[in-house]
């Protein structure tokens, strides 16, 4: 089974298998997810999966899939430029030439859903058994959504500031990196308006500023290392002086599905002249926001989109342009 169909995910999965474990960490170390960033190690480098001319076939058969999954590639970036995170990106089909010469491409691919392909998918698995243990969380209940993703960078190149609706587990493969962290609960970093923006749409809806700075977390990223990063957390990475293979499991799950959808229940009602209360504030308002927003969804998503935005996409069709800002 893909591990992109959630329906019945839980209890539909793969058998577990023998051998080392990939991520080290006791169960139950990771029990702060989601409420904090943490650092970890891990075993996954000189793993085959993650070799150049693997990574070059893989991004050839998601392009050759025409399936959900996708790659997106784009001449790399040296310095943060704050703001495009999602623009300026190139041919596709060119990607896995830009892979197989990363070294000295000057580029920066993303793979997005490489569990299409069945090993990728079987690697995905093992670390979703091992992220229930070390979480001490039934996290196969509570997922809506996965993903895996894998960032090739050349040298020097930069993964702009922004912030994911996913919970984020980072794992460096090759190449060493700094990722620069910020507080997701800092309303002085990342603002309610920013974060219902957000969750409408505008993916650079999060925007940076120098005096953040002095407050982010800085860790530094080399092969072995792992980094979970919380929902919202905004982050921008840079590589330094070799390429780069970053592997990030993603996915969504049912307390943050509700709160992405009180943030745009929120920027409804904002737009409309009232004034909404932020999530955490009225477990009643934010079940009534939440409910409401998943009752006209799609009853089955057929798409990660679906997932959150299918019942804001269903109401926002009904609505004057100026409730939707």
């Amino acid at each position: 089974m893909s591990m992109t169909a959630q329906q019945g995910y839980e209890t539909d999965h793969l058998e577990p298998r023998i051998g080392a474990a990939l991520i080290n960490a006791e169960p139950g170390a990771f029990k702060t997810f989601n409420r904090s960033s943490l650092s970890f190690t891990h075993n996954l480098v000189n793993h085959p999966l993650f070799e150049l001319p693997r990574l070059a076939e893989l991004a050839q058969t998601v392009i050759d899939s025409k399936s959900q999954s996708y790659v997106l590639s784009k001449i790399a970036e040296s310095v943060p430029n704050i703001g495009k995170q999602w623009q300026n990106f190139s041919d596709n089909q060119l990607a896995s030439e830009a892979i197989a010469h990363i070294e000295h491409s000057g580029s920066w691919v993303m793979i997005g859903g490489a569990q299409i392909d069945d090993e990728y998918n079987l690697l995905l698995d093992q670390l979703v058994d091992e992220l229930e243990s070390v979480t001490d969380t039934r996290l196969r209940e509570q997922i809506t959504w996965i993903d895996a993703f894998i960032f090739i960078g050349s040298p020097n190149s930069v993964t702009h500031y922004h912030i994911d609706s996913e919970t984020n587990f980072l794992f460096q493969i090759h190449g060493t990196k700094e990722a620069h962290l910020f507080d997701q609960n800092d309303r002085s970093v990342l603002t309610e308006l920013e974060l219902e923006r957000f969750y409408v749409g505008q993916q650079n809806a999060a925007t940076f500023r120098p005096e953040y700075e002095k407050d982010s977390i800085v860790y530094d990223f080399k092969p072995g290392t792992g980094l979970h990063i919380p929902v919202n957390a905004p982050h921008w990475v840079k590589n330094l002086d070799d390429y780069s293979v970053t592997l990030s499991v993603l996915f969504y799950t049912r307390l943050y599905d509700a709160r992405a959808r009180v943030y745009q229940m929120n920027h409804i009602l904002r737009n409309l002249g009232l004034k909404p209360t932020p999530p955490g504030k009225s477990k009643i308002r934010d079940r009534l926001k939440s409910d409401f927003l998943k009752a006209i969804s799609p009853g089955v998503p057929k798409s990660k989109q679906e997932v959150l935005h299918g019942g804001f996409n269903r109401l926002k069709r009904l609505l004057p342009s100026n409730a939707l800002g």
